[in-house]
């Protein structure tokens, strides 16, 4: 029991991407229409003459049902669905109320056929209590072997930026300048600042602010500057001790001495900051350890 619940609450990925949900939800309701219509189960061999259109309206009611599932709800509890907090306990969450709330639109529909065709009537209840016992042990197994196909890409990409880390020092054969200019999105305004006091970078809107260390002092000054933080960790990549941590944050591992937290969410410490700086999902703790040594 315990290791059940251990596992619910696992690092899952949860994708935000437009695309990829209308695809998640088009290839899904397109898999129910061909199942229904080549095999069908149940009582669908009773609708010879409309099993076409019957089984193209559970598709669509399918497609419709997933897609609000995905989308709506992330826009109203943002927080819940923050993918640096998803696990494995909150995709089942959202699959059994995807599965009840798509039941009951198909229960709906399904009722306009009952009364012609003479089919057995169903309550609700028991219709979706049947559509849970059918559904929970595929999308259970599903996700099972989702999160481990996601954790073994995760330790991939870690073993990625290492092994190019490496490489990038290894072939690098002139001595890295420390002094670094860095330019705004309209080529307006600089700042300049040496690569070895900056201790870590973090997005506030459109802008970036720079924490640097003051030359004999464990203060820091703030640098702000318009550009975004992929264009800075890109101007940084040859510098095996700058790494992007968080989608907000970029850091120099030199100024960071401890890992807190735990496999849910990790943080960086810093003896010259106050906070801890979150970590993204895709860094496990050997592989902070390892980037931080």
């Amino acid at each position: 029991m315990k290791t059940f619940f251990s596992w619910l609450s696992k690092p899952y990925y949860f994708n935000p991407n437009l695309n990829f949900k209308f695809r998640f939800s088009f290839y899904f309701s397109l898999f129910v229409f061909l199942f229904l219509y080549i095999f069908r189960p149940f009582y669908l061999s009773l609708f010879d003459v409309i099993i076409l259109e019957y089984t193209i309206g559970i598709g669509l009611i399918a497609f419709l049902g997933t897609f609000f599932m995905l989308y709506v709800p992330p826009l109203f509890f943002k927080e819940y669905f923050n993918e640096d907090n998803w696990t494995v306990g909150r995709s089942l969450f959202l699959v059994i109320i995807g599965v009840l709330f798509i039941g009951t639109l198909l229960w709906y529909f399904g009722e306009m056929y009952k009364e012609p065709f003479q089919l057995r009537k169903l309550s609700l209840i028991e219709y979706l209590t049947y559509s849970l016992l059918v559904t929970s042990l595929p999308m259970s197994l599903y996700t099972f072997y989702n999160e481990r196909i996601v954790s073994e890409k995760r330790q991939k990409r870690i073993s990625q930026i290492r092994n190019y880390r490496k490489q990038q020092q290894d072939q690098k054969k002139e001595i890295l300048t420390t002094k670094i200019k860095l330019y705004s999105d309209n080529k307006k305004e600089f700042i300049s600042f040496d690569i070895n006091n900056l201790v870590y970078i973090t997005s506030q809107g459109n802008y970036a602010s720079f924490f640097i260390k003051k030359d004999n002092s464990e203060d820091l000054k703030e640098e702000i500057l318009r550009v975004t933080l992929s264009k800075i960790d890109a101007a940084l990549e040859n510098y095996n001790t700058i790494i992007r941590c968080h989608k907000s944050y970029i850091v120099n591992t030199k100024f960071m001495y401890d890992i807190a937290g735990n496999a849910r969410g990790y943080l960086l410490k810093s003896k010259l900051i106050s906070f801890e700086i979150p970590v993204s999902r895709k860094f496990n703790k050997n592989s902070l350890l390892s980037l931080l040594n």
